[in-house]
């Protein structure tokens, strides 16, 4: 581990027993440690950053009007068809200046290992670990193939036109029927037989802080269609330089980087790997195998993690769920908007009676006594809203009893139960599935098809489908996989964290579970 990185990262358990912060691959902090760091970020960078910036500032717009002229003129029909035969000059112009660029920025010689198959052999080019803001420059080394980015960095000067010039693949976060029109597309390109580039993407995430592989998402891994992976190494080490979800600022990230005298870089072409019958049909399984040949390739831990939209998750059981809870933001912004905590438990009363279900946005700011209409809007957006516009009251008390470092976890799933239990015409109360989605929607954020499998993982051997009191309470405290969840998860920061057990990573659990045999709680 390098002298600047942060005990946070570190994961360690103390003397006593009490464990910090577990590994977090989407959060890497550094700090400057040491004379010779020092003397690079306030000398150097200070000598270097500003030219090697502005020196790469000019190459990148001189690509500019290249880019655009190798496409002007040309209609959608066309650029629908390959243009990587006509105008090959300006092809040749663009990797002159991307790899000036380049070394401009401290890249003055790349190392290659193995051999880049041809596009008729391999399609598809998969590239890890992303973990840098300089990775594009794989694309210098395979000969500026198409790439798989987001449509919005088409909107983004001069990269918009690069992603035109080379006719990339674009896909939108924000449009379902999206990732099966990317996938159609690739596989449209790689039946030609060599006529269109290879397609180069990055597996959605990043390899976090440097630590292990995040999950490859199935999407461009087309069924029957082979891939070469390829690996980056930066020998130099340079754990500053590290891209993550939450960390280093982009200035900073490139002042730290191009404050070094040079920066190693080494590309590794591994065989080409053709899919099983299996993998064929399906995707998952194949992108999983590519990752683990990658991984071991690299030195790293393939994981579960991944990153959805922006969010990053982790996989607890058949959940999904976010690294930072985001009931601790919303409690975060209500306190700074006046809310006071001591309120809540007037709240929860109020729903135990009966006297307060569903309400509207200007209902919900009345009774959080919180007047700034940005806040409460942003609080209320969080809660899942019925045909009428309408969010469960239940879920919000639930969400702010959560907040309270002195309620344990015990307690926070006891009124769990009791806010959304239903009696029976026995007499008896009971969680159904619907109510059960609620409670994990609130706290987690999970999706009711998520919540469906669970609940019916729990309630396998009942008849009807529902949990019990001592049921539900199993599963939050005693079950070997979610029991994280409450005993850990739930816990407000301010709480303290006890060790958490570990996470099982295959979408299911350890074992099934069975309330007679789990361990009784301290």
């Amino acid at each position: 581990m390098s002298e600047g990185e942060t005990e946070r990262e570190k994961g360690t358990t103390q003397d006593d027993g009490e464990e910090t912060l577990p590994f977090n691959p989407f959060v890497h902090e550094f700090q400057l440690n040491g004379f010779w760091q020092k003397a690079r970020f306030y000398v150097l960078g200070a000598i270097l950053f500003p030219l090697r910036f502005l020196l790469a500032a000019i190459f990148l717009f001189l690509m500019w009007p290249i880019a655009a002229l190798r496409v002007a003129g040309l209609t959608e029909e066309e650029l629908s068809r390959s243009i990587r035969h006509r105008r090959t000059i300006l092809h040749h112009l663009i990797y002159l200046l991307s790899r000036t660029m380049f070394f401009m920025c401290g890249f003055h010689w790349i190392s290659i290992r193995g051999r880049r198959a041809p596009s008729s052999e391999a399609p598809i080019l998969v590239v890890a670990p992303h973990s840098t803001f300089f990775d594009p420059i794989v694309t210098v080394v395979c000969d500026l193939p198409s790439v798989v980015s987001r449509v919005e960095n088409l909107n983004i000067p001069v990269i918009g036109a690069l992603l035109r010039f080379n006719q990339s693949i674009l896909v939108s976060r924000h449009d379902p029927s999206s990732r099966k029109k990317v996938v159609e597309e690739v596989k449209r390109r790689a039946v030609s037989k060599g006529e269109w580039p290879q397609v180069l993407f990055f597996p959605e995430g990043t390899n976090g802080n440097g630590k292990v592989l995040l999950k490859f998402k199935p999407g461009a891994f087309v069924a029957g269609v082979p891939v070469q992976p390829v690996l980056l190494r930066y020998p130099n080490k340079l754990p500053a330089t590290v891209w993550t979800w939450k960390g280093n600022g982009v200035f900073k990230v490139l002042w730290l980087t191009m404050s070094q005298f040079y920066i190693n870089l080494e590309i590794e072409f591994l065989p080409v790997y053709n899919p099983t019958d299996e993998e064929k049909f399906d995707p998952t399984l194949y992108a999983s195998k590519v990752q683990k040949i990658m991984a071991d390739a690299l030195g790293k831990q393939a994981t579960e993690f991944e990153l959805i939209g922006d969010t990053p998750v982790t996989p607890v059981g058949h959940l999904k769920v976010p690294m930072d809870p985001k009931i601790w933001e919303l409690g975060t912004i209500l306190q700074k908007a006046g809310f006071s905590l001591d309120s809540v438990q007037g709240l929860i009363d109020l729903c135990l009676d009966g006297m307060c279900c569903r309400v509207g946005l200007d209902e919900f700011a009345e009774k959080l006594g919180v007047t700034q209409h940005d806040v409460i809007s942003r609080v209320f957006n969080y809660f899942h809203k019925d045909a009428t516009g309408m969010i469960d009251f239940r879920e919000v008390s639930l969400v702010l009893a959560a907040q309270d470092a002195t309620r344990s976890a015990e307690e926070l799933a006891k009124l769990a139960f009791d806010l959304f239990s239903a009696c029976d015409s026995d007499g008896h109360y009971l969680l159904s599935a619907d109510a059960f989605s609620s409670i994990l929607r609130s706290l987690l954020g999970s999706p009711p098809a998520e919540s469906t499998k669970v609940f019916s993982e729990l309630c396998n051997h009942t008849e009807p489908l529902a949990l019990t009191c001592d049921g539900f309470l199993g599963f939050a405290l005693r079950h070997p996989c979610y029991r994280h969840l409450f005993l850990f998860y739930l816990r407000p920061p301010s709480a303290g964290r006890k060790k958490p057990p570990q996470i099982q990573q295959n979408g299911g659990c350890a074992s099934k579970y069975n309330p007679g045999n789990q361990p009784k709680m301290d």
